[in-house]
């Protein structure tokens, strides 16, 4: 997960790309994979992991080997966006899989939203150390050992969940197809907005500290910096899923987001390497707060037959935002630099906030009628 991106932008620059070019193709691959993957989470919905994984395994891990010969091969640049974006694809959320199981195995919602935090901690975890490997292994052993590395661990972690049936989800079958989209539910949308510019933030993020660190002739230290970022979000993490909070969903998500529009103010003032650690880790402690109530507001907004359909859209939102940031943040490095990239980190965690705030009363409103919807349902049965 934190590997595939940041891997093919260390892979192209290393390559002699620009950060233009290697920022466009990573988000052209998260823009197609935003695109792609509710489609590929319908279809695991509809007729569960264990038939739906790997088939798309096998096609992403097909297409990424393609980009890393055809950048090897000196191929025309049009085929690069191509293949990647089509490894892109295929990859599965895995997140979403994996809480689609929590969802279904445990009962009690307090019980559910833990396990939605114990998953976003798990994902911090992965976003601190996976950076630093991506950087260590394309600096130090080869340009395109993060993206090797990246595919062996996608084959590995889906050979050893596809076998886990006790937890998996049923195929939702005829239910599932008569039901509306995901992202049709009240409330949905919302969560999708917002994510879209959580990943607007953490595309841009990733780009541009990539290119800080170089500026500041430190380039192996992006790792260390990005890996601050997700340090904070998995502090903040083990703290919520630890409290317990009696705080309704929509208000807890309400001052995360809030939280994430204050931290991203300093960034363009930031000029130096240990500086800019210490704002990440501080900014790093609004994310997870972010993600966990966003993901557990959406396991409450849509039906159980859509659970992985609709924490793939709004997971898809942070994808189609990472394509966004990436993309802003390139041509802005070129052209001014780094420091003044992070304006693009700025104006998203500001709009993120304005999101939740215009939209906070409809949220409550939707929440309610979902809430109510599955007591009424529960009461029938």
């Amino acid at each position: 997960m934190s590997m595939l991106g940041l891997g093919a932008v260390l892979f192209l620059t290393l390559n002699g790309a620009s950060y233009a070019v290697a920022g466009a193709v990573s988000a052209v691959g998260a823009l197609a994979g935003a695109l792609v993957g509710p489609f590929v989470a319908r279809a695991i919905d509809r007729f569960t992991q264990h038939r739906v994984l790997p088939v798309s395994v096998s096609i992403a891990v097909a297409f990424q080997i393609a980009f890393i010969a055809l950048v090897v091969q000196g191929a025309p640049t049009w085929t690069w966006f191509v293949a990647f974006a089509i490894g892109e694809m295929f990859v599965p959320n895995v997140g979403s899989l994996v809480r689609a199981r929590w969802a279904h195995v445990l009962d009690d919602q307090s019980d559910v939203r833990t396990a939605f935090a114990f998953e976003s901690v798990l994902d911090e975890v992965i976003f601190v150390v996976g950076p630093p490997v991506a950087t260590l292994l394309a600096v130090s052993v080869a340009p395109s050992a993060a993206l090797v590395a990246a595919v062996l661990l996608l084959v590995a972690g889906t050979a050893l969940l596809v076998p886990q049936r006790a937890t998996e989800p049923p195929a939702a079958g005829l239910e599932h197809r008569e039901g509306k989209a995901a992202i049709r539910y009240p409330g949905v949308p919302l969560v999708f907005g917002a994510f879209l510019l959580l990943g607007v933030i953490f595309g841009a993020y990733e780009v541009i500290t990539v290119a800080f660190a170089a500026e500041h002739g430190h380039r192996a230290a992006a790792g260390l910096l990005l890996a601050a970022y997700a340090l904070g979000s998995g502090v903040a993490g083990l703290a919520l899923g630890a409290a317990h909070p009696s705080t309704p969903l929509p208000r807890q998500f309400l001052l995360a987001l809030t939280g994430i529009a204050v931290v991203a103010l300093p960034f363009p003032f930031v000029h130096s390497l240990w500086l800019l650690g210490v704002l990440g880790f501080v900014a790093g402690l609004a994310v997870a707060p972010s993600l966990i109530t966003g993901m557990a507001l959406t396991e409450q907004l849509v039906p159980s037959v859509r659970l992985t359909e609709g924490l793939t859209v709004v997971v898809a939102g942070i994808a189609l935002g990472v394509a966004v940031g990436a993309s802003l943040a390139g041509p802005v490095i070129d052209a001014h630099g780094a420091s003044a990239a992070y304006t693009v980190v700025t104006v998203a965690g500001v709009l993120a906030g304005l999101v939740g705030w215009a939209g906070a009363r409809r949220m409550r409103t939707a929440f309610e009628a979902a809430v109510a919807a599955d007591a009424e349902a529960a009461a029938a049965a």
